[in-house]
């Protein structure tokens, strides 16, 4: 039996809380580096993808799990710029909406993105009201 990716992330952040403060940034980005190291190598069991309807898509977690990896990525390396770069921060910012992350990275295409997703869901919306 292998890991799926969410499997493998949850058990090395409970890693990550046994860590002292001064090694959390060092040890984020070993974190970052092994959970790529191993996709690569051996890949992940596939998990039932999840689609969230009722979640508006300027939600960084209403976006494709690749926009959404690739967000993370980006974030880590603006938290880790201003010295900011805790797990919880990373949950923080993985949660909220893709406006709020704007002084932390470029949001444009992330927003273009997301206005044609947006599109879809007030058509959805509107058919559900029907």
């Amino acid at each position: 039996m292998g890991f799926s990716r969410k499997e493998l992330v949850q058990f090395l952040d409970g890693l990550m809380e046994l860590i002292s403060e001064e090694n959390r940034t060092e040890a984020l980005l070993v974190k970052e580096k092994f959970i790529s190291d191993f996709e690569k190598n051996y890949g992940f069991e596939k998990e039932e993808e999840t689609v969230v309807t009722d979640l508006p898509p300027y939600y960084v977690a209403a976006m494709p799990d690749d926009v959404q990896e690739e967000i993370r990525q980006k974030v880590i390396a603006g938290l880790t710029e201003t010295g900011q770069c805790t797990p919880e921060n990373i949950e923080n910012a993985m949660c909220s909406k893709i406006y709020d992350l704007e002084d932390l990275i470029d949001i444009r295409e992330y927003v273009r993105q997301m206005e044609h997703m947006e599109g879809s869901y007030r058509e959805t919306e509107s058919e559900k009201r029907r």
